[in-house]
This record gives structure tokens, C-alpha cells and sequence, in this order.
């Protein structure tokens, strides 16, 4: 079918023909086809190349792709000059050495995913007409892979008028400037739009769709190996993966993939989790899923965690925190399928006991993390099974587990010399001895946590300088025991220490800050919460060491009695300071803080004020309640 004068045509042939009042260009091929004059003609090949055609008054300009069926192209620019008549061509050759159109098939496939995955849908096509008299229509075969062709008239003397199709061409448009119809990506059906009168004859014809997206990108993305697109798939979460399976059916087949479901985290859908979901999951996933995270999701049930592990052999993490539900019988059906698990996390899982640790023992040799905090129920004979069979066990927290006691710590040093992170915050028997046995036989400890043990002295902390010197991360909050003796001995031989949470050592003093300062230059963050010792002269020793101008950014120094607006006056020197926490400090004024502030404009200050005494009753009634009491 050939296209009238004046007009232009877009056809699905492997060739392109272009004549034009004084110059012309053709290209023929496998079934050519030609236009008469003031027209022009863009075909494309199997591998659907985008072709754009822009006309100047003065400038015949010819744009040559050369494509195969690889999607493989290569764009090559030449200017012609006539006198009073202008002409557009395109030319499509087989070309094996470039990558253009792969560039452009990547690029066309890339924001078809992104408008998916934002918009939940298939994108509407804009077909938006030019200003002139003309009038267009857009054809495609039902594979989508078909012949396009559209008719307008030129304004100008001996110019022909062209079509574009192009997806950076997109200009937003009033709503009585432009038509929107929805087009499913396999979809077969014409548009025409009729011409606009009253308009700028200047301005090109474009036919493309929503966000830039022209129908060719659809083309370009069905090209693309299955195995690229399920890589692609690969890198979006589950919310874009499920907005993507609405978009068509060879999109809901590819998204849906178990290999696109490796990594799940559905703590957001936490409160709509049920068993019937889960079980589809993992029936879906299979060996494909490798991390999965049920954090939150109370409804989830024995029954559900058992489908789970059924399935999914080959899942390595697992976070099942806050699922109340569950009981040492999940912990068995996991232990016995998934035996390539590495981290599981039982956080606040009341109904866990030491069954499962044993459990866990014997079915998962691999296992390399393991969170039972707030588990009342587990002691020292679950964690000593757990040491027994997980040697390789480099992270163990029981945050809140008040049978943890020495003999489980000294369990963990005997059979886990691994071990990097320990967290036993709040086990209140946990003494010395453990402390120190833990140190000298696991030298790869990093982070530490005994927060509210409040039995342990400077013993522990010097074992800890001795044996650990790549401890980086030490929690002692509530350890009223330790004294500038044990930091001393840190701060001597602790060199990489980053991170120290000193609330509630009521006996450190300024020392304490000297020693750290001079002996931890990459210390970041520091806390000293009601540690009451500490004056503005200790504040100055920590701003004049090495960590304080570049390193030191959060600083919290709530209910400290003694710091007074000098030490903001120190800290104007860390440039790095981005949060300082001042709560309950007496002697602290607004108008120093306000000073650091100008120094450092980026600073979080956290202060609190009271309110001023309320002013003597001199008649009348005296209140019942001051002004405090009635603004509480």
C-alpha cells in the first residue's frame, strides 16, 4: 500500500524509498516500497529500528540506520543544502559492527520497567498531532510487530512534511491539544487523529507514548533473550515485580519466575501476611528463594514456616522475628529441609525454647547467625548444644535472656573461636570470668555488648584490651563497675575502636576522654549519658585529639550536671559533629547553642528546657497545680 502525496508512511518492510521534488534517496531490499513525491517512506527490519525524520526550511536532512536482526544498528548524519525545497530520508542496511539500536532496544526495555513498575500498568499511548493540516494513522500486525503508515500535507513552499517517532520527543500538551488512548502491549488496532486548523505549520508530527515510550519499544523488548530479561527482573523488589505482572501476560510469566524471587522482604505487608500467602510463595519459589523475611508477621503459623522449608530447600536467610505464633516446631521442620541455612533470626519469639537450638544444632551445620533476644525461655543447655554443632558461628545475640549465664559464654569461647559480634545485653549473671575466657580464646571479636551486666569491673575490659584488638564497637551501658583504669587500658591498645556507649559509667571522669582521645583516632560516635564526673575540661581533651575534627559525629551528653556552654564552645572545632544530645543539662543556654550553630549549621542540637518558675501569687486564690502541673 503506498502512501499519497504529501504524505508519510512507516511500513513494516525490510526496505525504505524516499523521493522528494528536487532530491531524493532510496534504499531497496527484500520487498522495496516507494512513495510519489513530497512523501516519505521508513521501513524497518525484523530487528524494528527506531527512525526519526526532522524538517528544516533551508536543510535536506538524511539519517541512516543500519540494523540487523540482532537489533545491532549504527546512525550516520549527513546534511544536503538545496535552494527553496527541502527533503527527508531514511535508509536501513544489514550492519553487523554497530550497537546503536542494542543501546536503544536496552534503553527502551529499561523505561518500559521503570514506567511498569511505577505505574502499575501497561503506559497509555499519547498520540499528539501536528500544527498543520494533516492528518495521521498508525497501524500495527497482530504479532505487534507490524507496517505503520501516516499522511499529512506540507505548508511550506517545496518542503515535505515528516513524522517522528521518536521517545525524547515528548512535549507535555494541554488536554484539548492532544488524545490519549490506552494500548496493551500486544495490542492491534489504527489511531488516527484529524488535523488541527489554527496551528503552526513548523512543528513536526509525533506519534509516541506515554513518558517518551514509542510503540517500537515494545518491539525492541520482545527481542531481548528471555535470560536478560529475567536478570532485569531480578534487581526490583516485590512491590515492582508485582506492578510488572500486570502489564501482559509475557511480563505476568517472567515476574512471577521463581528466579525473580530470591530475595523477599515482606515486612510491609506484615500485617496482611496470612499462611495461604506464604504457602504460595514458597510453592512459587522453590529452590530459587535464597532470603526470605517475615518480620512482624503475627499470623504466621507452624503450618506455614513447615510449607516453607519443604519447598525452599535452599534458603540461607531467614528472619522470622516478631512471628509470635511460631514454636519450636517450625524450628524442627527447618532445620530439617533447609540444611544450607546460614542466619536465622527468632527476635522476640516467645515461645522458642531450647529445643529449637538443638534443633538448629543438629540440622544446620552452616548456620553463621543467630538472634534469640527477648526468647525468655532459652539457657545455657540450648546454647551449649548450639556451640557444639554450629562451630562456624560468627554473630550470637540473646539480648534480654536472663538464663544466659557464664557457662553459655563460656560455651560459645570453647567450641566458636569465630565468633566477631556477642550481644548479651541485660543477662545480669554474666560475670568477669566468662568475659575474660571469651576474650583470650576468640581474638576475632569486633563488637561487644553487655549493657546492664552490671557485675563486671575493669577486669573484663582489661582482658579485652589485651586479646581483641580489632574491636571496633563496645556497648557498656550500665556497668557502674568500670573505672578510668579499664579505658585507660582500651584506649592504650583498642586503636580501631569507632563506636563506645559509656551511659551510666557514674565513675569515669575527664581521663576516661584524655585516653580515648589520644589512644582512638577513628572514634565516631560516643556516648556519655549521666556519666555525672564529666566536666568541659574532659569535652576539651576529646576536641583536641585526632578523631574530633574529622571523625567525631555523634556526641550525647544528656544529664550531664558539670558541662556548662564552654563545652560547646570545644566542639565548634569537630567539623564533622552532626548530632549532639544535651538533654537535662542545667548550665547549658540557648544562646551558646545557638552560637554552635553558626559555626556548624548542619548540627541536630536535642536540648530540653524547663519552663521558668511560675510567678508568685500576690491575690486571690492561690492554684491548686503550679503552671508545670496544669501544662502536664
Amino acid at each position: 500500500m503506498f502512501a499519497p502525496n504529501g504524505s508519510s508512511s512507516i511500513s513494516g518492510s525490510a526496505s525504505a524509498s524516499f523521493s522528494s521534488g528536487s532530491s531524493s534517496s532510496s534504499s531497496t531490499g527484500t520487498g522495496a516500497t516507494s512513495t510519489n513525491t513530497n512523501s516519505t517512506s521508513v521501513s524497518g527490519s525484523g530487528s524494528a529500528e527506531r527512525a526519526e525524520a526532522n524538517n528544516n526550511h533551508n536543510h535536506n536532512l538524511s539519517l541512516q540506520l543500519n540494523g540487523n536482526g540482532n537489533g545491532n544498528g549504527n546512525a550516520n548524519d549527513s546534511n544536503n543544502h538545496s535552494s527553496g525545497c527541502s527533503s527527508s530520508s531514511v535508509i536501513t542496511n544489514g550492519n553487523n559492527n554497530s550497537n546503536n539500536t542494542h543501546t536503544n532496544l536496552i534503553s527502551g526495555f529499561c523505561s518500559s520497567i521503570w514506567r511498569s513498575a511505577t505505574f502499575g500498568s501497561a503506559t497509555p499511548v499519547v498520540v499528539t498531532a501536528a500544527p498543520a493540516s494533516a492528518s495521521a494513522s498508525v497501524s500495527a500486525s497482530g504479532s505487534g510487530l507490524g507496517s505503520a503508515s501516516t499522511s499529512g500535507s506540507a505548508m511550506s513552499d517545496c518542503s515535505s512534511s515528516s513524522l517522528s517517532v521518536s521517545p525524547d520527543a515528548a512535549c507535555p500538551a494541554d488536554d484539548d491539544q492532544r488524545q490519549q488512548q490506552q494500548l496493551p502491549l500486544q495490542h492491534c488496532e489504527a489511531i488516527s487523529t484529524d488535523s488541527y486548523p489554527g496551528q503552526d505549520s513548523d512543528a513536526a508530527q509525533q506519534i509516541q507514548t506515554f513518558l517518551g515510550a514509542t510503540e517500537l519499544d515494545d518491539e525492541l523488548i520482545k527481542q531481548l533473550p528471555k535470560e536478560v530479561l529475567l536478570r532485569v527482573f531480578s534487581y526490583l523488589d516485590v512491590v515492582s515485580l508485582c506492578r510488572c505482572a500486570q502489564v501482559c501476560k509475557y511480563w505476568n510469566v517472567l515476574a512471577l519466575d521463581g528466579s525473580s524471587w530470591q530475595k523477599i522482604n515482606l515486612f510491609d505487608f506484615q500485617r496482611d501476611i496470612e499462611g495461604p500467602v506464604i504457602e504460595n510463595i514458597s510453592q512459587r519459589c522453590r529452590g530459587f528463594l535464597k532470603s526470605l523475611s517475615l518480620r512482624g508477621c503475627q499470623s504466621l503459623g507452624d503450618q506455614s514456616v513447615r510449607t516453607l522449608a519443604n519447598h525452599c530447600h535452599n534458603i540461607e536467610h531467614l528472619d522470622l522475628s516478631e512471628c509470635k505464633k511460631i514454636t519450636d516446631i517450625s524450628t524442627q521442620s527447618i532445620s530439617r529441609y533447609c540444611t544450607k541455612l546460614t542466619a536465622i533470626n527468632l527476635d522476640s519469639c516467645p515461645n522458642i525454647t531450647d529445643n529449637s537450638l538443638k534443633y538448629l544444632s543438629d540440622g544446620c551445620p552452616n548456620l553463621m547467625e543467630i538472634n534469640v533476644s527477648w526468647c525468655h525461655l532459652i539457657s545455657e543447655n540450648g546454647v551449649e548444644a548450639l556451640a557444639r554443632g554450629c562451630v562456624k558461628l560468627r554473630k550470637f545475640s540473646s539480648k534480654g535472656c536472663k538464663q544466659i549465664n557464664d557457662n553459655a559464654i563460656m560455651c560459645l569461647a570453647k567450641y566458636c573461636p569465630d565468633i566477631m559480634v556477642l550481644n548479651v545485653h541485660s543477662c545480669e549473671t554474666i560475670s568477669d570470668s566468662s568475659i575474660r575466657q571469651l576474650a583470650a580464646k576468640c581474638p576475632k571479636l569486633q563488637k561487644l555488648c553487655v549493657s546492664k551486666c552490671a557485675d563486671l569491673t575493669d577486669l573484663s575490659l582489661m582482658a579485652l584490651s589485651q586479646h581483641n584488638h580489632l574491636l571496633n564497637t563496645l556497648e557498656v551501658s550500665g556497668c557502674r563497675n568500670f573505672t578510668d583504669i579499664g579505658f585507660q587500658a582500651l584506649g592504650r591498645n583498642c586503636k580501631y575502636l569507632e563506636r563506645m556507649d559509656l551511659e551510666e559509667c557514674n565513675q569515669i571522669t575527664d581521663l576516661t576522654l584524655a585516653h580515648l582521645a589520644t589512644g582512638c583516632p577513628g572514634l565516631e560516635k560516643l556516648t556519655l549519658s549521666h556519666c555525672e564526673l564529666i566536666t568541659d575540661d574532659g569535652i576539651r581533651h576529646l576536641t583536641t585529639g585526632s578523631c574530633a575534627a574529622e571523625i567525631l559525629s555523634v556526641l550525647e551528653l544528656d544529664n550531664c550536671p558539670l558541662i556548662t556552654d564552654r563545652t560547646l564552645e570545644h566542639l565548634v572545632s569537630c567539623h564533622n559533629l552532626q548530632r549532639i544530645e544535651l538533654f537535662d543539662c542545667q548550665l547549658i543556654t540557648r544562646t551558646a547553642i545557638r552560637k554552635l550553630k553558626n559555626h556548624l549549621p548542619n548540627i541536630k542540637v536535642h536540648a530540653y528546657f524547663a519552663p521558668g518558675t511560675p510567678p508568685a501569687v500576690t491575690s486571690g486564690q492561690r492554684p491548686r497545680y503550679c503552671r508545670c502541673c496544669e501544662i502536664l
